[in-house]
C-alpha cells in the first residue's frame, strides 16, 4: 500500500484529471505519496433506493470512467450504517462498478462482518486492497477505548489492509488529530502491517 492523500466525492474524470495535475505538480521530488480518489456509493444508490444522496454520489455506471487513470489510487466508498443482509453479495456488486481502474474499497460501516467482507472480495477476483472506516460510531462502540479497538480489529487481521480513523465521517469537522493519536499507536503496535489513515 502507498501513502496517500484522499480526497473524496470526485463526481467526474475531468475533475480527477484536474486534480491529479495540482497534486502532482505539488509533490515534493521522490515523494511516494499519491492521490487516493473517493468515490462514494451507498446501499441505498447501490440498489436504486431513493435517498437524500441519489443527487450527489455519481451514477454508478459512472464510478468505472472517474477510475480512468492509473496516476491516482482509484477507491470505492461503500457506506452502509444499517448493516443490511447479504454483505457480501452487495460488496460483490459494488466493486464490479469500479471497473479495472479500482485499487481499493473502503467501507464506511460499523464493525461489518470480517466473513463477509473477505467472502465478497475474494468473489470478486479483482486484486483490491480493503480500508476499514473506524468512525464516530465504531469508536462509540468500542467505549472509545484503543485496546477495545484493537480487540475488535483482531477478526480483521487477514482481511483489511488499512484503517481510517474518522470521527468526522463526511460532516466537515475538524479533525482532532491528538484524540486519534492513542488508537494509532495502539493498532501499530498490535498490526505493524496495517495501513493506518485519519481523516478530517
Amino acid at each position: 500500500m502507498y501513502p496517500y492523500i484522499g480526497i473524496t466525492d470526485f463526481t467526474s474524470p475531468e475533475q480527477v484529471n484536474d486534480m491529479l495535475r495540482v497534486f502532482y505538480a505539488n509533490c515534493p521530488e521522490g515523494s511516494e505519496r499519491r492521490l487516493h480518489v473517493g468515490v462514494m456509493m451507498s446501499y441505498k444508490t447501490l440498489n436504486d433506493i431513493p435517498s437524500k444522496w441519489t443527487n450527489v454520489f455519481p451514477p454508478k455506471n459512472a464510478i468505472k470512467h472517474i477510475f480512468g487513470s492509473d496516476q491516482a489510487y482509484n477507491c470505492l466508498h461503500y457506506a452502509d450504517y444499517d448493516n443490511n443482509s447479504d454483505l457480501w453479495s452487495h460488496l460483490l456488486h459494488a466493486i464490479s462498478y469500479g471497473g479495472i481502474g479500482i485499487n481499493a474499497l473502503q467501507l464506511d460501516m460499523v464493525w461489518p462482518d470480517p466473513g463477509e467482507i473477505a467472502n465478497g472480495v475474494h468473489s470478486s477476483r479483482k486484486q483490491i486492497e480493503v480500508v476499514l472506516q473506524i468512525g464516530e460510531r465504531a469508536l462509540e462502540e468500542a467505549g472509545n477505548d484503543p485496546q477495545i479497538v484493537v480487540a475488535r480489529l483482531e477478526d480483521y487481521e487477514s482481511v483489511i489492509d488499512c484503517v481510517l480513523l474518522d470521527k468526522s465521517m463526511g460532516r466537515g469537522l475538524c479533525m482532532d488529530a491528538g484524540g486519534l493519536v492513542p488508537f494509532a499507536r495502539a493498532i501499530r503496535e498490535r498490526f505493524p502491517s496495517f495501513g493506518i489513515g485519519a481523516a478530517g
